[in-house]
C-alpha cells in the first residue's frame, strides 16, 4: 500500500522487499544493487530497526498516558482536599484574616504553576493555623481534614504531585526523542524504495511483468476521496479487549478496512498504529487489547476506507477506556 504517514511505512517497505526477492529470481541474487550500494538485505536490516523504533513510539505513548493518568488522580485529589480545608477555615475562622486569605481552588486544566502555587499557599496557611497559641473556642489544633487526614500527609502529597509532574515531563521528552529517531529511519528508507521504482525498469525488459507490478510509493493523485464510517467501541471485561465495530463502505472502490490506534485519549496521526486489516466483505468487527494492558489504560482507534488506488479516509475517533 502507499505510504500515507508513519503508520503505513510498515506495509509498504514490506511490499518492496516482496517484490525485490522475486526481482532478484530474475536478474540474480544480489545483482540488483542501488545508489550507495544498497541491497535487499541491508533494506531488511533497516525495515526491523524502524519496527523496533516504532515500538518504542508506542511504548512511549503509553508511558505517556500511564503518566497522565496518575497526574491527573494527585491534582483531583489535592484540589478535593484545598476545597475542604477552605471550607474548615471559613467554618473555623468566620471573619478573620485566616479566612480572608484563603486562596480559591485551582481549575482542571490550570498549569503546573498555578496548582503548585495554591497548595503551597494551602501549607502555609495550614501550618500558621497549626502554630496558633490560642485558637477559636471549639476548634482543635493541629487541624485534622476528613479521615484524619494531617498536614504531614498532605504535605506528601504535594511531594508526590511534583514528582508526577516530573514524570509525565521526562516521558514527553522521551516520546518526542522516540518520534525523532523513527521519522529519521523513515527517511532514510524512503529515498531508498523511490530509488527501487527507477532501478526495476532498468533492469528487466520492456513491459515485463515485475515492471507493470512495482508497489505504489505513494497514494494516487488520481480519483475520489471515500466517505468515512461510522465507528465505535466499547470494552469488553469477559474478553478483557476493546470491541470495535464500524458501518459499511459502499464506494465501489473499496480495498480494505484498516483499524489504527493510539494511547491515549487523543489521536495523533504521528504516532497511529495499524493494528488490523480487514478486507473488503470481511467481518466490520475487531477486538483489540492494544495499549489497553492494564486497569485505567486508554486507547483512541480510527478505522480508515482504504480505496484501490490507495486514496484513504479515517472514521472520527473512538475512545476506550478499560476501567480500574
Amino acid at each position: 500500500m502507499p505510504i500515507s504517514g508513519p503508520s503505513t511505512y510498515p506495509a509498504t517497505v514490506r511490499e518492496f522487499i516482496e517484490h525485490w526477492g522475486e526481482v532478484e529470481e530474475v536478474v540474480g541474487a544480489g545483482n540488483l544493487m542501488l545508489p550507495e550500494g544498497t541491497t535487499l538485505p541491508q533494506l531488511e536490516n533497516w525495515r526491523d530497526l524502524l519496527d523496533d523504533l516504532r515500538d518504542e513510539v508506542t511504548d512511549a505513548g503509553v508511558d505517556r498516558t500511564v503518566a497522565r493518568e496518575d497526574l491527573n488522580s494527585s491534582i483531583l485529589s489535592l484540589r478535593a482536599r484545598l476545597i475542604e480545608f477552605n471550607a474548615r477555615v471559613r467554618s473555623d475562622f468566620a471573619g478573620k484574616a485566616f479566612a480572608r486569605s484563603l486562596n480559591e481552588a485551582f481549575a482542571i486544566g490550570d498549569g503546573e504553576a498555578g496548582v503548585r502555587q495554591s497548595l503551597r499557599a494551602m501549607e502555609r496557611l495550614w501550618t500558621k493555623i497549626n502554630a496558633m497559641a490560642s485558637p477559636p473556642v471549639g476548634v482543635t489544633l493541629p487541624m485534622t481534614l476528613l479521615g484524619g487526614y494531617t498536614l504531614a500527609g498532605f504535605e506528601m502529597a504535594r511531594e508526590a504531585l511534583r514528582s508526577d509532574y516530573g514524570a509525565l515531563s521526562a516521558v514527553e521528552v522521551d516520546l518526542r526523542v522516540a518520534r525523532e529517531e523513527r521519522n529519521d529511519m523513515q527517511d532514510i528508507i524512503y529515498p531508498v524504495l523511490k530509488a527501487y521504482r527507477m532501478k526495476v525498469p532498468a533492469s528487466l525488459p520492456a513491459g515485463h511483468a515485475l515492471i507493470d507490478s512495482l508497489p505504489a510509493l505513494t497514494p494516487s493523485t488520481e480519483g475520489h476521496t471515500p466517505d468515512a464510517v461510522t465507528a465505535s467501541g466499547v470494552w469488553n471485561a469477559g474478553t478483557g479487549k476493546a470491541d470495535l465495530t464500524w458501518t459499511e463502505s459502499t464506494d465501489s472502490m473499496l480495498a480494505e478496512y484498516q483499524v489504527r490506534g493510539v494511547p491515549g485519549e487523543v489521536y495523533d496521526s504521528d504516532d497511529e498504529v495499524v493494528i488490523a486489516t480487514v478486507p473488503a466483505g470481511g467481518a466490520r468487527a475487531f477486538a483489540t487489547d492494544f495499549a489497553l494492558g492494564s486497569p485505567g489504560a486508554v486507547a483512541t482507534f480510527k478505522v480508515f476506507v482504504v480505496l484501490t488506488m490507495g486514496r484513504e479516509r479515517g472514521s472520527d475517533a473512538v475512545v476506550v477506556l478499560r476501567p480500574g
